[in-house]
């Protein structure tokens, strides 16, 4: 029997990021609070700024935090199981409309990976909302996963049947790629020591 693939989140990007933004409210709070305790500090109205840095450090160690409960989707034959803030909930493909990639803002940077469950399913650990009489809850943005985001459609795709719609996304990444290396060969081209029509001599 097949024993499924494990699907997870990047968290040591995701850590390095929120790191980062936890100390640079550290640190604005502490420059906030000398200069207020400074009689000879040019800056008099400091509490504004001391009030939001130390907002950004408190929401970046929350979401550190959360982390050490990372969101696990592992997918097999029978169906999929979802970890998510220390709860997990096992879904038979048959429980499972769709998994599809959605927008996030006007294009398709950095879509979120969604699915859609029959009535009556829920996903513990995920706030869901209710779409046309249907329960879709949000997993992940495609492109969080440690895999590439076409391996990660190509793995939902085959476990579930095809129960996945990401091909806009898809299209986009293709395009996105297409271009990237066309403009590598051009580069590489416009570097070579080559005549004025791009043949070595």
């Amino acid at each position: 029997m097949d024993e499924g693939v494990r699907l997870q989140r990047n968290t040591a990007k995701i850590w390095r990021n929120y790191a980062f933004v936890a100390l640079v409210g550290a640190c604005g709070w502490g420059a906030a609070w000398c200069s207020a305790t400074d009689p000879n500090s040019v800056f008099t109205n400091t509490r504004i700024f001391a009030y939001g840095s130390a907002a950004m450090f408190i929401l970046a160690a929350c979401a550190l935090v959360s982390l050490c409960w990372p969101l696990v989707i592992h997918v097999d034959d029978t169906g999929m199981t979802v970890r998510a803030n220390g709860a997990t909930t096992w879904l038979p493909w048959s429980s499972v409309e769709m998994v599809t990639a959605v927008k996030r803002g006007a294009d398709w940077s950095d879509p979120m990976l969604e699915i859609r469950v029959t009535p009556g399913v829920r996903v513990k650990g995920r706030l869901g909302r209710v779409h046309e009489g249907r329960r879709v809850y949000q997993l992940l943005p495609l492109e969080s996963f440690t895999c590439p985001p076409e391996q990660t459609v190509a793995i939902l795709h085959r476990y579930s049947g095809g129960k996945v719609d990401a091909k806009g996304y898809l299209t986009y990444r293709a395009g996105k790629q297409a271009v990237a290396r066309w403009s590598d060969e051009v580069q590489r081209t416009t570097d070579r020591p080559d005549d004025s029509d791009g043949r070595i001599q």
